[in-house]
């Protein structure tokens, strides 16, 4: 992991190659993925009960292609990104060939403080869903050892009210510029493509009208 922060959108110039589509991503504590599955997919609990677990989705190519790859060729790396307003978004990266995954995460969330402690102890567990299929889902440890969200963890914030507002003013700027193929560098050499995006927006943004008129694709099955 580079220990050295991503600029945000006003330094850098969007890509105009390859797609990039974004989507809800959710953070679940072990106590909300006991819940969560308690009855859906009751036959993976003992590998993701007493864990954190974060879910996104991809589209459907990259979703055949990382089940089928189970790991073996997938390369994985965290940056941190500071937006003008000063916030810190964690983006852990996984890209397989020249397609790329990005979770999203705002580092000023208490919740994500406390999930990025864990995974600064052991690793947590991963959920991914195949954007616009019939419930096609996979489930894995993350790829990164722990002693990589060491320096996340240490920038995780504590925002006053009125910086929070702030920094959910700024979050349609955010989302454009991590949806661009050139934020974040090749993981293993080939040049990047096509990129998903799973954001974990902070409670105030979910319903703020700045996200009205369809800015992502879809919800993730899970809601907490």
């Amino acid at each position: 992991m580079k220990q050295s922060g991503l600029s945000a959108f006003p330094f850098l110039k969007p890509s105009v190659q390859g797609k990039s589509q974004p989507h809800a991503a959710v953070l679940m504590n072990p106590h909300e993925v006991d819940l969560a599955f308690r009855v859906d997919m009751v036959d993976a609990r003992h590998f993701v009960l007493g864990h954190w677990l974060l879910t996104g989705a991809v589209n459907r190519e990259l979703f055949a292609k990382l089940r089928a790859d189970v790991g073996k060729n997938t390369s994985a790396g965290v940056e941190i990104l500071s937006t003008p307003c000063d916030a810190n978004y964690a983006i852990f990266c996984s890209q397989l060939g020249p397609f790329q995954h990005r979770h999203v995460l705002p580092l000023y969330e208490p919740k994500v403080g406390d999930f990025m402690e864990s995974a600064a102890r052991e690793q947590f567990r991963v959920f991914i869903e195949c954007s616009g299929s019939n419930g096609e889902r996979m489930l894995y440890k993350s790829p990164l050892p722990p002693r990589d969200f060491y320096w996340a963890h240490s920038m995780c914030q504590t925002t006053a009210v009125e910086q929070r507002r702030e920094f959910i003013l700024e979050l349609p700027a955010l989302i454009e510029q991590v949806t661009t193929l050139d934020i974040m560098p090749s993981l293993n050499g080939e040049p990047v493509r096509e990129v998903d995006v799973s954001i974990l927006l902070p409670p105030e943004a979910i319903d703020n009208t700045i996200f009205d008129g369809g800015c992502f694709q879809e919800r993730s099955h899970y809601r907490h």
